[in-house]
């Protein structure tokens, strides 16, 4: 026999609780890791105002503008080819 409780199945409402959680979780998460980066010297990139800005403890650099995508609905889906081996892949040089 096992210890284990039985987990009961969760409700939708509870799902939907839980998942209008996730926004906020998400912000806190990216926000954590931009102050850690930038503690830690590292810098970060951004986009404010349209332009492509390098922030770190030293201060700001605007890099380029970036221009807008363009819109995406919800429930898009987008795929992501991936290089099959042997294809010729240019490399940056450093």
């Amino acid at each position: 026999m096992s210890r284990k409780k039985e987990k009961l199945p969760k409700t939708e409402a509870q799902i939907v609780a839980q998942e209008s959680a996730i926004p906020s979780i998400a912000a806190k998460a990216f926000r954590d890791a931009y102050n850690v980066a930038l503690s830690k010297g590292e810098a970060v990139l951004v986009v404010r105002e349209g332009n492509l800005v390098k922030v770190s403890s030293a201060g700001t650099v605007v890099l380029r503008s970036v221009e807008t995508y363009g819109t995406i609905k919800a429930g898009t889906r987008l795929k992501v080819k991936k290089h099959r081996q042997g294809e010729f892949v240019p490399k940056l040089q450093a």
